[in-house]
């Protein structure tokens, strides 16, 4: 990541983000500072960013901002604390003084977290979407499925369903909710929801208040249920070792359901290749009783904000892939295409 990479991400940031001016502010601040020339605190960025590899275009500045968000929600003496309206500063703050002051001297979990750290951002809106393709592919047949999520972060995602209950779904059909992550995150550690929090805009109060609701809601199952999400540490590239391990194909009275969100964008063109092959692979074990959705950017738009529903199978031996819905999330259009209830129909 070169200092002229990052400012013209920043710039796209600060106009992807142009409803909420203090995520905007904070970009357009950085970049600016960069801009002027070589402040010490890119120095440690560039040190902290030297053995990690950003594809998305908002990746990086993605990452920074919930490490900023993380400093202000845990110290209330924080700099940035008194800009932040999620930390009780007002929308129309301008944060250059707390964002000068605070990269006067870096704390070092700032950097720590650039460093080690990945951002995983519940988005209600999003986290619904492998919903509709389990309801065609198994629900339809009455075929109970696991399903499985890539990068799952705490498994928010995975309960989306009993955060936002769906019209016609049959949960009982769930055999099992599985989250893989290379640093799976506990919803019952403070300072690990708080990251999970700060992945959010800290001025997006719509979606603060979603993630809380939805933190509560599953805390809750979980009082009830311990095993309700079941979370294991796996890199999306170890996936198939860990189902043909812990999920095996041969109970032919069950499926599989795996999806990821915003994980393949962040992969090359050769990571993904890999990816795709690998999940192929275990699709094929599965037959028609597989089904493998991803709900992600296009892949090869620069600076791209169009997100698609694309759903994978193997049929007589070959994955094939429909997509299902097309949205860009900055206009909030969408397009539904129609013969998805074809392509998944299975006879």
């Amino acid at each position: 990541m070169t200092k002229e990479e990052f400012i013209a991400q920043l710039d796209r940031g600060v106009a992807s983000s142009a409803a909420f001016p203090v995520t905007s502010a904070v970009l357009r601040w950085t970049a600016d500072e960069l801009r002027l020339g070589e402040p010490g605190w890119w120095k440690a960025f560039a040190r902290a960013w030297q053995k990690r590899e950003f594809v998305a275009w908002s990746e990086a500045w993605g990452l920074y901002l919930n490490a900023l968000h993380f400093e202000a929600l845990s110290d209330q003496k924080s700099p940035l604390s008194p800009y932040f309206p999620s930390c009780g500063g007002t929308a129309e703050a301008e944060p250059a003084p707390g964002l000068a002051k605070f990269f006067a001297a870096p704390t070092a979990s700032f950097l720590t977290n650039l460093h080690d750290r990945n951002r995983r951002s519940f988005v209600a809106g999003r986290a619904t979407l492998w919903i509709p393709p389990a309801m065609i592919f198994f629900q339809k047949r009455g075929l109970p499925y696991y399903v499985v999520e890539v990068n799952a972060g705490a498994g928010l995602n995975l309960a989306a369903d009993v955060v936002t209950p769906q019209k016609g779904f049959d949960p009982e059909l769930v055999a099992a909710r599985i989250g893989l992550d290379p640093q799976p995150f506990d919803l019952s550690d403070p300072t690990e929801r708080r990251w999970l929090k700060a992945g959010l805009w800290p001025d997006n109060t719509r979606a603060l208040a979603e993630f809380e609701a939805a933190v509560y809601t599953i805390q809750r199952r979980l009082e009830s249920d311990a095993s309700f999400i079941q979370m294991a540490a796996c890199a999306p590239e170890n996936v198939a070792a860990f189902l043909d391990k812990n999920v095996p194909a041969d109970d032919s009275d069950v499926g599989l359901l795996i999806f990821n969100t915003a994980t393949t964008t962040r992969m090359n063109d050769a990571a993904y290749a890999a990816y795709s092959e690998t999940l192929t692979n275990v699709l094929s074990h599965w037959g028609d009783r597989g089904l493998w959705v991803e709900i992600e950017n296009v892949r090869g738009e620069t600076f791209s904000t169009t997100q698609q529903l694309r759903v994978h199978r193997v049929v007589d031996g070959k994955r094939r892939t429909f997509v299902m819905a097309t949205f860009d999330v900055e206009t909030a259009h969408q397009v539904l295409h129609d013969g998805a209830a074809a392509f998944l129909n299975v006879k």
